[in-house]
């Protein structure tokens, strides 16, 4: 028999509801398999009038049916199949969530301890009784188990204008500098001084200066001379070694006992270039981000620190020798030359 045309002819329409018949018939009883393919075949023969110019008369009326019935269920298999696939990535997912939720309870009791933090306090450091119990570890903890699982507090900022007074009693010359380093509080409620660098002749009081400024803010100078340090050893040495030692801001908050104290960095420009150890300056960039310092990897402790809230300052005599990321990080201002008679100046009552 070959393909009709538009018009159903009589033998057509019999054919088309005896096949009706017996789909109607065999679908009751009939395998899932066999069914799709009955189901294919009745609905391509009852296209076949109106989609003669999608066959060929060249084959039978009997596969033109079966090829009209694959086209017409392409897009429905397609749709039903997509819709599988969600259905079973999304009972995957359930599966694994519930998963995760029954594991959650043990995998608690055995991390870090949990503890309220009241405000304006931090937890710089976390770490579970078995990590803290390890041998090397334990060792290098002996001194730093007090700033560990501990909600440390950030100092909060004094009066500025009671610290501005005594800044200008002792630095008369300095008002500038003095105005520009104090309008980095304002606002806030914790000291946190952006990064800092004063440069200028030496012996004008630059250090000086900006140790009185962490005092008066009541903050824990940590002061390391660049000359004498590189990347390794301000940056923290790897537990594997045998000198392993967590990061100098680390240990500054340790030495604190809060969590914002001042890291300040004399003369700074005089860090040794050689990167055999790594340059103090390409150490020093990822504390100066927000960023990288909130989640900071200690080599030592193997775990991410805190360290957002830690000020940095620095001196140099000359920004010649800086590269240009480290004058980027900074906001550098120069501190200027006392006249006679301001350095015998001292604190006041």
């Amino acid at each position: 028999m070959t393909a009709p045309g538009p018009e159903p002819s009589g033998p057509h329409r019999r054919v088309g509801k005896a096949l009706i018949q017996a789909f109607q018939v065999a679908r009751g009883h009939a395998e899932g398999e066999l069914c799709g393919d009955l189901e294919q075949f009745v609905y391509g023969w009852a296209a076949l009038p109106a989609c003669t110019h999608l066959l060929s008369k060249a084959i039978s009326a009997a596969r033109n049916a079966s090829y009209l019935g694959n086209r017409m269920a392409e897009h429905r298999i397609a749709v039903a199949t997509l819709a599988a696939r969600r259905k079973i990535k999304n009972e995957l997912r359930r599966q694994i969530d519930a998963e995760e939720d029954a594991a959650e309870p043990s995998e608690q009791a055995s991390g870090p301890p949990t503890q309220a933090v009241p405000d304006n306090h931090v937890v710089v450091a976390r770490l579970s009784a078995e990590h803290m119990k390890s041998g090397k570890l334990k060792d290098i903890l002996g001194p730093l188990k007090h700033v560990v699982n501990t909600a440390l507090p950030l100092v909060a900022v004094p009066p500025l204008l009671d610290v501005r007074t005594k800044l200008l009693f002792e630095f008369p010359y300095a008002a500038e500098v003095i105005d520009f380093a104090l309008a980095d509080l304002i606002g806030r409620t914790t000291v946190r001084l952006g990064p800092l660098l004063l440069f200028g002749d030496p012996a004008g009081g630059k250090s000086r200066f900006l140790r009185r400024l962490g005092e008066l803010w009541g903050l824990t100078i940590w002061r390391t001379d660049a000359s004498r340090s590189d990347g390794a050893a301000f940056g923290g040495t790897d537990r594997r070694w045998h000198s392993a030692e967590p990061r100098h801001p680390f240990l500054a908050i340790a030495q604190a006992k809060s969590a914002n104290p001042l890291v300040l960095i004399d003369e700074i420009e005089k860090a040794p270039t050689r990167s055999d150890y790594g340059r103090l300056w390409d150490c020093l960039l990822s504390f100066l981000e927000p960023e990288t310092s909130a989640r900071y990897p200690d080599p030592a402790l193997q775990i991410d620190v805190h360290l957002e809230h830690v000020s940095y300052a620095a001196t140099a005599n000359s920004l010649d020798p800086l590269p240009s990321p480290i004058r980027d990080r900074f906001r550098v201002v120069r501190f200027p030359k006392p006249a006679a008679g301001d350095s015998t100046r001292c604190c006041p009552p």
